[in-house]
């Protein structure tokens, strides 16, 4: 055995260090012992071994314990050797073994019996299931519609131009119950077929749930509820009269109800995104759906999935012939195809902006642009929606804070964040004004066409080709969702070459996500090709987009501007939102609060589906991925499948429904 002396100086470095020099010492003592275990007992190990089964010590325990007994006194000695010689050692590995047993058996055991202190007993499960069974569970979203409607969000600028949301309850202790937003009925809507223009929905029947269940609820729970079950049943509700009340209520003691609880509804689609018919073609505009054969074929040959993220497994060739067709198309360097839209504009604004690059963002940009640019956590101004005067008073205040502090342009990385076509607005973009800015300030611009992709420009190719723009030159980075016009799934992002490969490393969206189901790309570039190849239905859908703007500006004469307001590009944007006329100047229309708009806007909206045309009520947006809170709209969406006839039905069905609901509610008020 080595002699401790003859150990230390091997390794000079380590023996300067007590806490080396004292594992040493351990390792040395323990040798020792065992030596002198190993010589004092080599006689009594070597007869043991010679032993047979026959011949057992009359003791044999004894050897054992004087083991032990011998290697804790080496261990007592060599213990109270190190704390003499290393106390805070000693201290500090005595705090961490303590801690350890702690951990072991103190915490885990608490973590357990908390964990069994919360968990549901089995007549509280068996107490859930049969209220489940009995009243069905609430919707996910159930408890933000108070939460989300009863907010108003004002504009103030600061010193540093940032906007500041700010929300406030618009309802107050003298508040009535039209202020009072509760679920509404289109909520519940489930669709169950779409064929060309036509869809076909299920709503919850009300008068038969009044029929079956609401009298005994109603004798139960007492007269709080009756407002909110005469709007659920399709009534427009006040607190200043009671005769509306009660005449809805005679209605429904004298009405037949039918038997079941949910009735369907044929109805022409103002709905979906769908310009161009491609998701789901009319039959007299398309002979065959290339869109569907395209699907098909690609899922005979690739399967369903992809297996994997773009840089893993992930790209097969229908993504790539995808991307090579959109650059081709849009005349860019390249394209950079995402599984998912609103990943994809999120995305690339983050890939892009980071801290401390510098944003100037509009207002008014939709929840997926709102998403990257929170994402990206770069220092960011927004400015008034669509407002180019209050984009260059921001612009100009960067440019005084630039020559303050003596930064120049290539300093700090600077885009301009808007939408071509705004989801939430229906409004376009004035890009004509705003590259004219862009470039008067050295800015980079990251433009989200997908709601003007397929529906502005000579050819398809969105807003840009509109103002007579063009990629890469005058617009940075442009995103694109194949959810609309296309009638797929996805995202594409053009640009030149260096914006294309940035992504495919720093796009999260590209580099984390599954990729794109194979027969999606090929329905997109199905969809893609069809608008290259059969140029009428661009035609088509802006002949109905002008004919939809005439026929609603007369037809609807008499409440137009009066009592609402077409707040959409009129005459270009395939968005129509309808909002109600809220001031009391001159018309001396009533100021209505946001929760009362919302009520009567899909009041409208229920009655409108109810005579055979689907809309939408906007007033329940999601208000934590917005930056400004839209008012409240009637919004529909002019495609290419629908025909004249559809066109002049809506708008004479939305003539009548809102003539009479907005008469009800002036009389009541």
């Amino acid at each position: 055995m080595t002699d401790k002396k003859i150990i230390l100086p091997l390794f000079p470095f380590l023996a300067k260090h007590s806490l080396t020099c004292n594992v040493y010492n351990l390792g040395h003592t323990i040798g020792q012992s065992l030596r002198r275990f190993y010589i004092s007992n080599h006689d009594i190990i070597h007869h043991e071994t010679s032993w047979t089964l026959q011949s057992f010590p009359s003791s044999p325990g004894t050897t054992v314990i004087a083991v032990i007994r011998d290697a804790l006194v080496q261990y007592q000695s060599w213990w109270l050797n190190l704390v003499q010689r290393d106390p805070i050692h000693v201290l500090i590995e005595t705090f961490l073994i303590g801690f350890l047993a702690y951990l072991i058996f103190y915490q885990k055991k608490k973590d357990l019996r908390k964990k069994m202190k919360d968990r549901l007993s089995e007549d509280e499960i068996r107490d859930l299931l049969e209220d489940w069974k009995k009243n069905g569970r609430l919707p996910l979203n159930y408890d933000n519609h108070d939460n989300q409607n009863n907010v108003n969000i004002t504009r103030q600028e600061d010193d540093n131009d940032n906007n500041n949301v700010q929300t406030s309850s618009s309802m107050s202790s003298s508040s009535s119950l039209n202020d009072i937003v509760v679920k509404s009925p289109l909520d519940d809507v489930v669709i169950e077929e779409m064929k060309g223009s036509k869809v076909v929905v299920t709503i919850p029947n009300m008068e038969s749930e009044a029929k079956f269940g609401g009298k005994q609820q109603q004798e139960e729970e007492g007269d709080v509820l009756q407002p909110i079950r005469s709007f659920l049943k399709g009534k427009v509700t006040s607190t200043s009269s009671s005769s509306l009340l009660n005449k809805h209520a005679s209605d429904l003691s004298t009405k037949n109800y039918p038997e079941t609880k949910t009735k369907t509804i044929h109805a022409i689609n103002f709905v979906t995104h769908d310009y161009l018919g491609m998701a789901c073609p009319n039959p007299e505009l398309f002979k065959k759906d290339v869109v569907k054969e395209a699907s098909i074929q690609a899922l005979s040959k690739y399967g369903c999935g992809s297996c994997g993220p773009r840089g893993f497994y992930g790209t097969i060739d229908a993504h790539l012939d995808l991307e090579d067709a959109m650059a081709k198309f849009f005349e860019t360097d390249g394209a950079i195809l995402y599984s998912d839209g609103a990943s994809c504009a999120a995305s690339t604004v983050a890939a892009f902006a980071k801290r401390g690059d510098l944003l100037v963002v509009d207002e008014g940009i939709y929840e997926a642009l709102g998403t990257g640019v929170t994402l990206s956590r770069a220092n960011v101004k927004y400015f008034k929606h669509n407002d180019m005067h209050d984009l260059r008073r921001v612009l100009e205040r960067v440019q005084a804070t630039d020559d303050s502090l003596g930064r120049k342009l290539n300093d700090q990385r600077r885009f301009i964040v808007v939408e071509a076509l705004y989801k939430n607005y229906g409004t376009v973009c004035p890009l004509d004004e705003l590259v004219k800015l862009k470039e008067e300030f050295c800015y980079r611009l990251i433009l989200d066409e997908s709601f003007s992709f397929g529906a502005m420009g000579a050819t398809g190719r969105g807003a840009l080709e509109h103002f007579g723009l063009k990629p890469m030159q005058h617009a940075e980075i442009i995103t694109i969702s194949l959810e609309n016009s296309m009638g797929s799934i996805g995202g594409i992002t053009v640009g030149n070459e260096e914006v294309v490969d940035h992504q495919r490393l720093s796009g999260a969206g590209y580099c984390f996500s599954a990729s794109l189901p194979p027969f999606l790309a090929s329905a997109a570039q199905a969809s893609l090709k069809r608008m290259e190849t059969e140029p009428k239905v661009l035609a088509t859908l802006k002949e109905n987009i002008a004919y939809f703007y005439d026929l609603l500006q007369s037809e609807l004469k008499d409440i137009i501007p009066s009592k609402i307001l077409v707040t959409s590009e009129i005459g270009l944007s395939p968005l129509v939102f309808l909002q109600l006329a809220n001031n009391n100047n001159d018309g001396g229309n009533i100021v209505l609060t946001r929760n009362q708009q919302v009520r009567i806007l899909d009041e409208i909206a229920q009655r409108s589906l109810e005579m055979g045309v689907f809309i939408v009520s906007t007033g329940r947006h999601v208000t934590h991925h917005l930056h400004k809170l839209p008012s409240p709209s009637l919004r529909m969406t002019i495609m290419a499948k629908q025909s004249k006839a559809e066109i002049h039905t809506a708008i004479t069905v939305l003539k009548t429904v809102m003539e009479k609901v907005l008469d009800e509610f002036q009389a009541e008020t």
